[in-house]
């Protein structure tokens, strides 16, 4: 049955958008589509969804073919991006919208393009116009070049290096990548950036599939670490007052990629004293070490001990985080409690 195309709010997905459209909305048409002048790629940093902030995961982009060629992209010979269009009830626009501009709030420019509808036998070639229906004023979101979180450009090898060692609150990053590659398998379209990292981080060792984090909780080693912590940011009323919540504070220079960068020390548990934790390394700040796990979400040191049994057991960890990150997360969670109406 041709669509209607008319009377609708129509949304383009490039990304998780094409094997996860809108939740909670009804899509009177579903179908594969093209935007031409435009190039997947994966090179948005995710610090909300597919890692935290201290390990950003990769989410796709697009990139105009002239500004990549531009980058050192790789020339491809289609000038051409392949996706999903959703049509709403026009009645269903505001809060449709409302729902992509926060799910896509992570750096995302909400644009409207000119999307073009192929015909079944010509899906995976280049566009004539004469078998395409096209649609004016769609919506799409697209993470620019110049926003906060973009870190390409990138190469292959480096866009798979992350993805594999990446997670966040909405899983693996990996999980993100292999579905996105399937729905395109599906529609019978290729993309050889994604299906090259694809290939890549297969070979490589990820988390297991179903692993979730939090912002906070991405810093331990299972899911309930980091609870403590968020509470205590989530009741301080100022960036001074977390350290002294969170028990135990000290600024301290550690191993890290950047030796230069001012590290926070803070007591893990909260009632630790720091004397204790000293104490615990035998005063050889040495031993707290740049550690990176598959979380990816900061820095972190345990000591183990053995009991008489010979078991062992975890008495004592450090989290260390960048103070810019610290920042950065009560920024956020500032914005969180204002939109909640938290704020006194």
């Amino acid at each position: 049955m041709k669509p209607n195309l008319q009377g609708m709010v129509w949304v383009f997905g490039y990304g998780s958008l094409v094997w996860k459209p809108p939740e909670g909305f009804h899509a009177s048409s579903s179908l594969p589509a093209a935007i031409k002048g435009w190039k997947r790629r994966l090179w948005q940093g995710s610090t909300d969804h597919r890692g935290v902030p201290l390990r950003p995961g990769l989410v796709a982009t697009l990139i105009e073919t002239s500004k990549l060629q531009e980058s050192g992209g790789k020339e491809e010979e289609e000038d051409l991006c392949w996706g999903m269009c959703y049509g709403y009830d026009k009645e269903e626009q505001d809060k449709i919208l409302a729902y992509l501009d926060y799910r896509e709030k992570d750096g995302y420019d909400r644009l409207l393009v000119d999307v073009f509808l192929p015909k079944q036998e010509s899906m995976g070639e280049a566009l004539e116009a004469e078998d395409c229906a096209s649609i004016s004023e769609v919506v799409l979101y697209v993470a620019t070049m110049h926003n906060e979180q973009f870190l390409g450009p990138l190469t292959d090898e480096e866009v798979a290096d992350r993805i594999a060692a990446s997670v966040g609150p909405s899983g693996t990053n990996a999980e993100y990548l292999f579905k996105l590659a399937d729905a395109l398998r599906g529609m019978q379209v290729r993309d050889e950036h994604v299906f090259r990292v694809e290939h890549m981080v297969k070979q490589l060792p990820t988390p297991p599939a179903g692993t979730k984090v939090s912002v906070f909780e991405g810093c331990g080693r299972h899911r309930g670490d980091g609870g403590w912590m968020l509470q205590k940011l989530w009741d301080a009323r100022s960036w001074q007052e977390v350290p002294a919540r969170a028990g135990v504070f000290r600024a301290l220079l550690a191993p890290s990629s950047s030796p230069e960068e001012l590290l926070m020390s803070i007591g893990w548990p909260p009632s630790m004293p720091l004397q204790e934790v000293e104490a615990a390394t035998g005063g050889e700040r040495k031993q707290v070490t740049a550690a990176h796990f598959p979380c990816g979400g900061g820095l972190l040191w345990s000591r183990k001990t053995t009991t008489g049994g010979g078991s062992v057991k975890d008495d004592s960890s450090l989290l260390l985080l960048t103070e810019s990150a610290w920042h950065k997360e009560w920024a956020k969670l500032q914005g969180h409690k204002e939109e909640e109406g938290l704020l006194e």
